[in-house]
């Protein structure tokens, strides 16, 4: 193995690669499967999927149809430890141990089995998850493309791992899982409270909007101008002139906000920006596509000097003396929603609404000084709610730190003090190594039994 650049480890510690403390890799087949989950007394085989960086999920497999490729010997059992052979660069070597099972799933072969001698296979579950295990599995994986990458049983077993004293194993996974039940159930609180804001985001709108709800009704097409954007791709005649100019696209158009982070170009002539072009004060609105983007939309404020919108997304131009922007945004963003969902045109997870419902879109509008004051109380609170919620997202991104510092805290040793009656790693070594010198032996010696 080599040493270099490997971190300081505790004296009584010893640098190892994987296949120095396997008894074997166990691998299935890749044939034909029905996409779905098998039933009752079907065989199934695992997908990629079903191993992640999380737990096991016995729900990403597929159904075997013949009998002829059912293996008992490679059926998945509480206890094994798999690891995952093929995929992205981020879950290339994702392991996971199987606490429980209730199909009779295979593995395939992209999902192996990994058996090993006297060591607590939790103990490397969690050092291939630290960044120090990630970084090897990346070191040995092979392949180009980010969709795709595969690490062989040769690179596995070269993977370089810290394995202290067996009984100092023990006791770093009972401390980890004793530190992980915390902080899942204060993540669990944390998501609790996040679903919380999001209900008293709902409530403060609807309040706000309650106390004008007997306003007179007015559509939306009646206060002021609605047009469609600019479709790609279009064809044009031969010696059209254009120019490349930015334009919003429906990702670009979230539900109370813009996302301007990715602006892509698109070819136009000069009338098609002139007409086009986005000032101050426009509402956007998404023509539709997956269900939560119909209707969402908020108000284009010059982020850009010149920019334009494509045909997915529409634009409201309001009278000023009729209608406020912030208004009509946060009234189409939440009633709105429900209003597109009823007329507009659905399929299986698609929605969409066309320039006939945007216009029909009923409005209950008190006078411009009522809006403003409603617009002005209600983002009080969602201001509030906001300062809120960010700090919930925050405690997140700390929970989901702290699980690596825990882990890298673990993997150097300093999660917990040594203690010097522990056997050295390096004696357990020693022992693993006997066996595995042994192994052929047995084996050899049962060949003989057989042919004698």
């Amino acid at each position: 193995m080599t040493q270099d650049a490997l971190p300081a480890i505790p004296s009584s510690w010893i640098w190892a690669e994987v296949g120095d403390l396997l008894s074997g890799i166990e691998a299935g087949y890749s044939f034909k499967c029905e996409e779905r989950p098998p039933e009752n007394a079907e065989v199934g085989v695992v997908k990629v999927s079903a191993v992640t960086w999380g737990e096991f999920d016995e729900d990403a497999s597929k159904t075997c149809l013949s009998s002829d490729r059912v293996d008992p010997k490679l059926f998945i059992r509480p206890g094994d430890f798999l690891f995952s052979r093929a995929n992205t660069i981020q879950l290339v070597g994702a392991c996971v141990i199987v606490h429980r099972i209730s199909r009779r799933l295979m593995l395939s072969d992209k999902i192996l089995r990994l058996r090993f001698h006297t060591v607590v296979p939790q103990w490397l579950l969690y050092v291939l998850r630290t960044s120090w295990g990630r970084a090897e599995i990346e070191r040995l994986a092979t392949g180009n493309q980010e969709s795709m990458r595969n690490i062989g049983q040769d690179r596995i077993r070269a993977i370089r791992i810290p394995v202290p004293p067996l009984a100092e194993q023990r006791r770093i996974v009972e401390d980890i899982e004793k530190q992980f039940t915390r902080l899942e159930a204060a993540v669990a609180a944390l998501q609790r409270a996040k679903a919380n804001l999001k209900a008293c985001r709902t409530s403060a709108t609807e309040a706000a909007f309650a106390s004008h709800s007997a306003a007179p009704i007015r559509h939306l097409g009646d206060l002021g101008e609605i047009v469609g954007g600019l479709t790609k791709g279009q064809r044009r005649k031969a010696g059209t002139r254009t120019r490349p100019v930015p334009y919003l696209r429906v990702a670009n158009v979230q539900r109370g906000r813009l996302d301007l982070e990715t602006i892509k170009l698109i070819e136009a002539t000069e009338e098609e920006i002139r007409t086009l072009q986005l000032i101050p004060g426009d509402v956007l609105l998404n023509e539709g596509g997956d269900r939560d983007k119909l209707g969402r939309g908020w108000i284009w404020e010059g982020q850009i000097s010149e920019c334009i919108h494509q045909n997915h997304v529409f634009r409201v131009r309001l009278d000023p003396g009729l209608a406020t922007p912030r208004f009509v945004s946060h009234y189409a963003n939440h009633f709105g929603q429900k209003y597109f969902f009823k007329e507009g045109r659905q399929t299986t997870n698609l929605a969409s609404i066309n320039m006939t419902n945007l216009r029909a879109l009923p409005i209950p509008l008190p006078p411009v000084s009522d809006q403003e004051k409603v617009i002005a109380d209600l983002e009080d609170h969602l201001s509030m709610i906001d300062n809120l919620d960010h700090s919930v997202d925050a405690n997140l991104r700390r929970a989901t730190a702290l699980r690596q510092v825990i882990l890298n805290k673990a993997f150097e040793g300093k999660l917990l003090p040594q203690d010097p009656n522990d056997e050295p790693a390096s004696l357990l070594l020693e022992r693993i190594q006997a066996a595995h010198a042994k192994a052929p032996a047995r084996r050899a010696a049962r060949k003989r039994e057989v042919h004698a």
